[in-house]
């Protein structure tokens, strides 16, 4: 039996949990927006004009989650929703200025807090960690999209013949 404490998944979820949870209550709670609502705008701010279910998939937020949230982000003027010109069922969403502007501050207080998060490491580690999580998430990503392999049934052992 393997020891939590050094199991990867464990460290991965551990290290997000902890680093988002401090990004969230040290940077992001200043401007009363969640960890989502920041997604959401960066997101925004570089792709702008965006339909509910791509900006979801871009924002790496779920569908249920992000339509609530673009109401409450609606109602603090930080986004806009209309109707798309082209399929009347479809919503897209644009960043307002007020969005805009906060996200540009959310991203230069991302950027100080990765600063200082990482700064037990060097540059080269930083870069090595930044690739070894990117092959991670794409090997998984393949997981998830690959069916596992069937479970293969133990057989008991043979019996020696008797002669």
């Amino acid at each position: 039996m393997s020891d939590l404490s050094s199991a990867l998944l464990f460290l991965l979820s551990r290290a997000a949990t902890s680093a988002s949870g401090a990004f969230e209550a040290r940077e992001l709670g200043r401007h009363n927006v969640t960890l989502a609502m920041y997604r959401v705008l960066v997101t925004l701010a570089r792709h702008d004009d965006q339909r509910l279910g791509d900006l979801a998939a871009l924002a790496e937020v779920e569908m249920s989650t992000l339509s609530r949230l673009i109401g409450t982000m609606q109602a603090r003027r930080l986004v806009t929703r209309r109707r798309s010109g082209k399929d009347a069922r479809a919503v897209r969403i644009r960043i307002s200025d007020q969005g805009r502007a906060l996200a540009g501050k959310l991203a230069a207080a991302a950027t100080t807090f990765e600063t200082a998060l990482s700064r037990g490491l060097a540059a080269r580690e930083q870069q090595a960690l930044k690739r070894g999580l990117e092959r991670i998430g794409e090997t998984a990503a393949v997981m998830v999209q690959a069916p596992a392999a069937p479970a293969r049934k133990s057989r008991p052992p043979r019996r020696a013949r008797a002669a």
